[in-house]
């Protein structure tokens, strides 16, 4: 069961990442926010109505918060793409490896924004190795997205 789940992380991975690159090449681009905006109504609503209260009941996060988490927008891409033509025990551990790098990360942030937006990128990582591939790409898509939105 373990190892289905690992396949569906590598599998969300793949799909990601051709999501990503054009959400983070040019978030102008109709087609790709248009897909990531009506999936993140779904996800919103269906998986994390906590987070999404939280964010959007916040003021934005501090400058000082932006800054990092602006860097990890930035990186995901770099950090998940090369975990694709890895073995599955290798992505896996990679991946655990990268969410408790998060984890590290969050600790230092001091806005309750920031610290709400990357503990919602967090969960997200957690949430999609537990769940089909279906439903991961969405959850890990809706992250980096609303991620990437949290400092603009």
């Amino acid at each position: 069961m373990s190892r289905r789940s690992s396949l569906t992380v590598l599998v969300v991975l793949a799909a990601s990442g051709a999501l990503i690159a054009g959400c983070t090449s040019s978030s102008s681009t109709p087609t790709t926010p248009a897909t990531s905006a009506s999936v993140s109504a779904t996800s919103a609503s269906a998986s994390a109505p906590a987070s999404s209260t939280a964010a959007g009941s916040s003021t934005k996060p501090s400058a000082a918060d932006c800054v990092t988490i602006n860097k990890i927008s930035s990186g995901v891409v770099t950090v998940l793409e090369p975990l694709q033509s890895e073995s599955t025990a290798k992505a896996t551990a990679a991946l655990k490896a990268y969410v408790a790098t998060l984890t590290a990360q969050a600790a230092t942030l001091t806005s309750p924004a920031g610290k709400a937006a990357l503990g919602s990128f967090i969960t997200a990582f957690e949430k999609a190795q537990t769940e089909t591939t279906a439903q991961a790409t969405t959850t890990v898509t809706t992250a980096i997205g609303n991620l990437a939105s949290a400092c603009s």
